[in-house]
């Protein structure tokens, strides 16, 4: 059974507290408006709770816990991100860097840092610049719009491809591929196989790009797939496996989380007209509304599997278990921030989790702040005033990333 078909076989909302948190899946129908007051009934529950949902999970919803196991890779591996799990690739190959720990983990993210640092990111600011202001001025010419497919969509996508140094005529194939894959083959994927045998196109679109390449003597423009072909791992150069698997992971690590992280910000925003009127009035306070909006709106749910026996809390953590952190959640724990349900623009910056913390904090995260905050800068200097469409509510979805599939705006 799928993900997707295991949370859909309880297609309404548990009674009793005790029954929503023992069957708990991000997949569940009753989940998808809107997550959030379960979640926080879970956190304000017990520090530590466990679902039966995917063959039995523990649930850590407390900033303090889910930063704790974050730091503790010697208890938590990340061979396992995501419950329920499914590899994306052949047997023995795992995602790089995203399914490593300890050495080898280090070692590829010291080969991959520096396409990813903030040098590298304000390197393409302007042309993810030029991009937005296009998409918004086409959006601008009328007085309606459905923010995912005009912008949230396609932003991150056409950064992705500046930041690889990829054509820009390859856009509607890559966002085909991008949505086919991670909205509909790995959720209804219902072994293994199923899910390598999908993830083989997307792959192949890289192979192809760096095929070209090499065929024209060269490594192409400048960009992370240049970085990957010239590049190396301890010393020698990496094999086409590894820059196909590097580039797929980075693409599902990013885009659908983006894309997710501007519709949340933009459904917010659009029914708070005095945070929004502030990116006008003070467009200095962008960065740290961002950053509000990244801690507010959470986005991201990942897993880790245990490794080494460990207690918190009074629960023993056993070899083999699965844990779920909810790093959005984490955003919104009162214990670690005052007044969380308010965006704060004094809050102080570094607080939340949204990139994550430890070892496998988020590589992309200069690239996705950058996305957020020119989207909210282009945006508000051409549409300052906007509302949600009361004849076409926005329709949410949660799963291991919680978005916006649809959001349609009345433009002032």
């Amino acid at each position: 059974m799928s993900a997707a078909q295991e949370g859909q076989a309880a297609d309404t909302c548990p009674v009793t507290a005790a029954d929503r948190i023992a069957s708990f899946s991000p997949y569940a129908p009753w989940l998808q408006a809107d997550p959030i007051p379960v979640w926080e009934e879970i956190r304000e529950s017990a520090p530590i709770v466990r679902s039966e949902a995917h063959g039995g999970y523990w649930i850590l919803t407390r900033h303090e816990d889910v930063a704790w196991a974050a730091r503790s890779p010697e208890y938590f591996s990340n061979l396992e991100p995501l419950i329920p799990y499914h590899s994306i690739f052949e047997k023995g190959e795992r995602q790089i860097p995203l399914e490593l720990d300890g050495d080898d983990h280090r070692a590829w993210r010291l080969t991959l840092a520096e396409a990813f640092n903030p040098g590298a990111i304000a390197a393409i600011s302007d042309g993810i610049r030029a991009v937005a202001v296009e998409l918004v001025d086409r959006i601008a010419g009328g007085d309606r719009c459905e923010v995912i497919a005009d912008l949230a969509e396609t932003l991150p996508a056409e950064a992705f491809l500046l930041h690889f140094g990829i054509e820009r005529e390859k856009l509607s194939e890559f966002i085909a591929f991008k949505n086919w894959f991670v909205r509909d083959a790995l959720p209804n994927a219902q072994t293994d196989a199923e899910v390598v045998a999908a993830s083989n196109p997307v792959r192949q679109f890289f192979a192809d790009i760096v095929e070209e390449r090499r065929a024209a003597g060269g490594s192409g423009p400048p960009g992370v797939l240049a970085h990957l072909m010239t590049g190396t791992y301890r010393g020698r150069p990496l094999t086409l496996p590894e820059i196909t698997n590097a580039a797929m992971v980075t693409m599902m690590a990013s885009l659908d989380t983006t894309t997710s992280a501007l519709g949340l910000s933009w459904a917010w925003l659009a029914e708070h007209p005095e945070e929004r009127g502030l990116i006008t009035t003070k467009p200095e306070v962008v960065p740290r509304l961002a950053e509000e909006l990244l801690r507010h709106e959470p986005v991201l749910t990942t897993a880790r599997l245990v490794v080494k026996e460990v207690e918190r809390h009074g629960v023993t953590f056993r070899p083999g278990d699965k844990v779920m952190l909810a790093w959005g959640m984490s955003g919104l724990d009162p214990r670690a921030h005052e007044d969380p349900d308010k965006l704060d623009l004094e809050r102080i910056r570094g607080g939340q989790l949204a990139f994550g913390v430890g070892p496998h904090r988020c590589l992309g995260m200069h690239l996705a702040r950058r996305v957020l905050a020119i989207a909210l800068e282009e945006w508000h200097a051409r549409i300052p005033d906007y509302r949600l469409d009361p004849a076409a509510p926005p329709k949410y979805r949660f799963s291991s990333v919680r978005g916006v599939d649809r959001l349609n705006l009345i433009l002032a």
